[in-house]
């Protein structure tokens, strides 16, 4: 069935399923073309503790493992960290010549960088399109202070703007929280190591997160 229209699979599966609450539903469709009738589902879904909705083209087929040009999920920005690169991998295959997951950071009251995550999405492959992997591996080269296999350990210079899905505990890193799904979106040119986003700051968000 994957190949038929997402229209024609929902209506299988209405006749199909025999719904019941607690073991098995189908999710809430609504049909829309009203931006305030988005605005009340998503408040609804958010309010049943949904992390929000996902949009899709009653026409599409269904291509696992991608979303692009068939749904979008759509649910609250989270605030973005100024984050510093401290770490960085490099890439596989025709990714091998660029640093292409970088290790990054914010700072405690002390002025030490604590890890919160790695991020290896975001960056364009052509330059022409943005900040690429080649721009950064090129940022990156001069910084490096040890190598051990794929890895190295960067002095802490370049601060980058970060986005994220949600915060999460994690013991994985020194600062205590890792970032969930981290991706870049820029490169903070305005902004030395020591004015990235502190741990307190990136605790505030987590509480405030969970708040909501």
């Amino acid at each position: 069935m994957i190949s038929e229209e997402f229209e024609k699979r929902r209506k299988l599966l209405e006749r199909t399923i025999r719904q019941e609450p607690k073991k098995i539903v189908l999710s809430k469709i609504k049909i829309v073309s009203e931006k305030k009738d988005v605005e009340k589902f998503f408040k609804d879904a958010v309010n049943a503790g949904n992390e929000g909705l996902m949009f899709k083209s009653l026409k599409s087929p269904y291509k696992p493992g991608a979303r692009v040009g068939y749904m979008i999920k759509f649910k609250h920005i989270m605030e973005t960290l100024d984050l510093v690169i401290v770490g960085a991998e490099w890439g596989e295959g025709k990714r091998s010549k660029w640093l292409s997951s970088y290790t990054i950071a914010c700072i405690d009251d002390n002025g030490n960088f604590l890890e919160v995550g790695k991020a290896s999405t975001g960056l364009k492959e052509k330059e022409e399109e943005g900040l690429s992997f080649m721009e950064m591996t090129r940022l990156l080269k001069p910084l490096i202070i040890s190598e051990k296999g794929k890895e190295v350990k960067v002095k802490p210079k370049i601060v980058i703007e970060v986005g994220y899905e949600e915060i999460q505990k994690s013991p994985t890193y020194e600062s205590g929280f890792a970032l969930r799904f981290p991706r870049v979106i820029s490169q903070r040119l305005d902004k030395g190591p020591h004015e990235a986003s502190t741990l307190d700051y990136v605790k505030k968000l987590y509480a405030s997160q969970k708040k909501s």
